[in-house]
């Protein structure tokens, strides 16, 4: 998971970061050879890598069924501050966050300034598609 942070810091896109998996036989999460720009995604956004957790992403709405859909915010999520140990440092994570940012501003053609996004040490949460600080419901 480091490589994929720090190729992704490095200017890889993440073509070429599924690429150089692939080429060094190198499983994703589902311990297939076979990786996507979607596993990419998820592993530079998601927040258990530096040791934090949202509860109730997604939440049961049938529970004979055990059907689950996606909290839109329906009901209260929670964030959890160093629930388990980090993966990657929250630095490194933050950093990609504004890269992603920075990416998908130009690939909108967008004239977005990520350098006015604010990261501040006491923000909780940000979003893993904009990079923006979230609150949390």
């Amino acid at each position: 998971m480091r490589r994929i942070y720090a190729e992704y810091l490095d200017g890889k896109s993440f073509k070429r970061i599924k690429q150089g998996l692939e080429a060094d036989d190198i499983l994703n999460g589902a311990k297939h050879e076979k990786w996507h720009d979607t596993n990419i995604r998820q592993i530079l956004t998601n927040e258990k890598y530096i040791g934090d957790a949202l509860l109730q992403k997604t939440y049961t709405v049938s529970v004979l069924d055990k059907k689950r859909v996606p909290n839109n915010g329906l009901v209260p999520k929670y964030y959890v501050e160093g629930s388990h140990e980090a993966i990657i440092d929250k630095d490194t994570f933050l950093r990609v966050q504004v890269e992603l940012a920075r990416r998908s501003s130009i690939k909108n053609g967008e004239k977005k300034r990520t350098d006015s996004l604010k990261y501040a040490p006491s923000s909780k949460l940000f979003c893993g598609h904009c990079g923006q600080r979230c609150l949390v419901m």
